[in-house]
């Protein structure tokens, strides 16, 4: 049961309590000093101080001390919380009274009468106003009991009554230690009113006040004027001892422990370890500095680390995490510059000048110039033209969305939002996909089980993995993606010859994959399996012409001699057997342009007795067009025809001979009727110059 609530405690800066939780070793320095404060001599009372900045560890050293002051003889110890107060006199009222309690509580046989004597006395110190040396509230006190006599009876009575508090205390055996911790986390005027009452109390015999603080906060609540914090300070505190810094092994250990604790049971986890040291030691250690930061650290990045381990590169989220927790308005600045810093595209000359400018604001903003610049070096790259002579191209970007880095906008994106872009969900897509490179029919698979506005996405985002795909995947996932084409939906109004169009997003991974093959013999060996296998003539034609010597759109992947043989077989195929499903060619037209066209020939094809070739050819020539007059926002769209390209795959006289056929049995009746007007000899207007 003990393990199990262990495991559901998070993992604060609770103050260890025993030697046994001291990973910092510092049992022996707390026992040393303690023993110290028994051989003082305390006829006058003793102040002492615990220093250390915020997260040093300064309430777990004094809870070590607590175990000396526990051994034989037992020194009684009461603790005073100067958080449940507020002002002045209820911070005396309160002091007394819980004394008292606590010493009737430890030993009422022992300290009842110190206890009683105590109470006497904290009831004519109300209000605190009237002890001499407290400056303005004396004039407030005066004004409060109207009378200087009167005033000077209680002040009386509180010498009196101090003296039977003294004179009890100087009875006891053995000193009582006082602690008050958390001074530092006070507001300035609390600050002194605790050492106000510390001044007054601190001459009581046997009393021991063991102060726990950070020596800086507490001396610039102390100035005033013109007196500095600490000539006050020293006047009061007799013995102090400054904790020592942590060692940076120590805490480097301790950060990887908690590290290690919070990533422990998560599944898929990414995590580059050649990077970790880099960042670790340019950006993470130089934010931390105690103990406190490292739980501050492991409490605020779980939840992120929880929710992106398996999306985002934990390096970076650990990274950042580290700068939003410790220099928040470095991480503000990021955040309002976001698109800067993973932004690889050309800028005009003005536009870079700008943007120098802005980070050149956020660096002297941050007052670390060269951290923030280690910062952008090893996670935003891409920004480093901004101050530096480095740029990045195409190929850094996929390589920083294949590593899943902030880097890439999409998954800094991700990490700054939580909610992932359009091109992020597809290239999650793409990585499962990937690695179904290999097997044809599970790859046809997964992309039948995407919903279908979402293929072409998936698809086009492999391009990130250039120069990594398999060659034995070249051949399956080539052929599978080609016979994808006419499954894509395609984006209404791109007209014929548009350029954003399903396979092109198809053909530009395909031919990234055969680049992969650096023996052009080989690679052509592979184009040939490849087309053997793709069923469309519409994209064996597009395979062929992106990859051949076609001017204007071959990219030479393969000789010209075999480009050329390959052209030829394709338009004798298709001159000779026209496709039993034209329905699935997607680009019928322009492989029976290419093909009528091709050595100079411009015989038309031969269409008779297949008049859905006919009609399909029509489909596949229809288009839009997009006119606006100037000045208006209106745009009118009509559709129109290819239409010389049409004569001169099938004639002008094929066409009006099918047309007339089944012109009124065709549901497509648009599509015939603008037929009927080119026939007629209608054109569209020319585009005006």
């Amino acid at each position: 049961m003990a393990e199990d609530l262990d495991e559901l405690r998070p993992p604060v800066d609770y103050p260890i309590t025993t030697s046994e939780e001291d990973s910092l070793q510092r049992a022996p320095l707390a026992h040393d000093f303690a023993k110290s404060l028994r051989s003082l001599s305390t006829d006058q009372g003793v102040v002492v101080g615990v220093l250390g900045p915020w997260g040093f560890g300064k309430s777990s050293f004094v809870n070590l001390m607590r175990e000396e002051f526990a051994a034989d003889p037992a020194l009684t110890v009461v603790d005073f919380n100067p958080w449940l107060f507020s002002g002045t006199q209820q911070l005396t009222d309160f002091f007394f009274a819980e004394l008292s309690s606590q010493l009737r509580l430890k030993d009422g046989g022992r300290f009842g009468a110190i206890a009683d004597r105590i109470d006497e006395y904290s009831t004519v110190l109300s209000p605190l106003a009237l002890i001499p040396g407290f400056g303005s509230w004396w004039d407030r006190s005066v004004k409060a009991f109207q009378s200087a006599n009167s005033i000077r009876k209680k002040r009386a009575s509180a010498t009196s009554k101090r003296t039977k508090v003294a004179d009890a205390l100087e009875q006891v055996d053995h000193p009582i230690v006082v602690v008050v911790d958390d001074i530092d986390r006070l507001t300035t005027p609390e600050i002194r009113d605790i050492f106000k009452l510390v001044r007054l109390t601190a001459s009581f015999p046997n009393l021991i006040y063991v102060l726990a603080f950070d020596r800086h906060r507490v001396e610039a609540a102390l100035d005033e004027d013109g007196v500095p914090g600490r000539a006050y300070l020293e006047k009061i505190i007799q013995l102090a001892f400054d904790l020592p810094a942590v060692p940076d092994t120590l805490l480097r250990s301790k950060v990887f422990a908690e590290l290690d604790r919070i990533l422990e049971g998560l599944e898929g986890s990414l995590f580059d370890s050649t990077r970790w040291a880099d960042i670790y030691f340019e950006l993470v250690e130089p934010l931390m500095s105690n103990m406190r930061d490292v739980s501050r650290l492991a409490l605020s990045a779980k939840p992120t680390i929880n929710a992106l381990h398996q999306d985002v590169e934990l390096v970076d989220v650990i990274a950042l995490e580290a700068i939003r927790i410790f220099r928040p308005e470095i991480f503000a600045d990021f955040q309002s510059v976001r698109a800067l810093l993973t932004n690889i595209g050309s800028f005009t000359d003005l536009l870079l000048r700008q943007h120098k400018a802005r980070m050149e604001e956020v660096l002297e903003k941050s007052g670390d110039a060269e951290f923030v610049k280690n910062v952008i070096r090893r996670l935003f790259p891409a920004a480093q033209r901004l101050f530096e002579n480095y740029s990045y191209g195409p190929g850094s970007l996929s390589q920083w969305r294949r590593q899943h880095r902030v880097a890439h906008a999409d998954f800094f994106s991700l990490y700054l939002d939580r909610v992932a872009p359009a091109e992020l969900a597809s290239f999650r897509s793409a990585e499962h996909a990937f690695t179904l490179m290999t097997e044809a029919s599970e790859l046809d698979e997964f992309l039948d089980s995407i919903p279908d506005e979402n293929v072409e996405d998936t698809i086009g985002a492999l391009e990130a993995y250039e120069g990594e795909f398999p060659l034995e995947a070249i051949v399956p996932s080539a052929v599978v993606l080609l016979n994808r084409i006419p499954k894509l939906p395609h984006r209404p109004n791109q007209g014929v010859f548009g350029i954003s169009r399903p396979d092109l997003t198809v053909v530009r991974v395909v031919v990234r994959m055969l680049r992969r093959i650096e023996d052009e013999s080989e690679r052509e060996t592979i184009v040939r399996r490849i087309l053997a296998n793709v069923h469309s003539y519409s994209s064996r034609f597009l395979l062929i012409r992106s990859i051949g010597h076609i001017e204007g759109s071959g990219s030479r992947l393969i000789s010209e001699p075999v480009a050329a043989e390959l052209e030829g077989q394709l338009v004798d195929e298709a001159r000779s057997v026209l496709p039993t499903d034209s329905g699935q060619e997607w680009d019928l037209l322009r492989v029976y342009l290419f093909a009528t066209s091709r050595d100079g020939e411009a015989s038309p094809v031969n269409v008779s007795g297949n008049p859905e070739f006919v009609r399909d050819l029509l489909v596949s020539a229809k288009s839009y067009r997009r006119t606006q007059a100037m000045g208006s926002r209106h745009a009118d769209i009509e559709p129109e025809l290819a239409w010389d390209a049409l004569v001169r795959v099938i004639g002008e006289d094929q066409l009006r001979e099918s047309v007339a056929s089944f012109r009124q049995a065709d549901a497509e009746t648009e599509l015939f009727a603008l037929a009927e007007k080119y026939l007629s000899g209608w054109h569209p207007p020319e585009w005006p110059e």
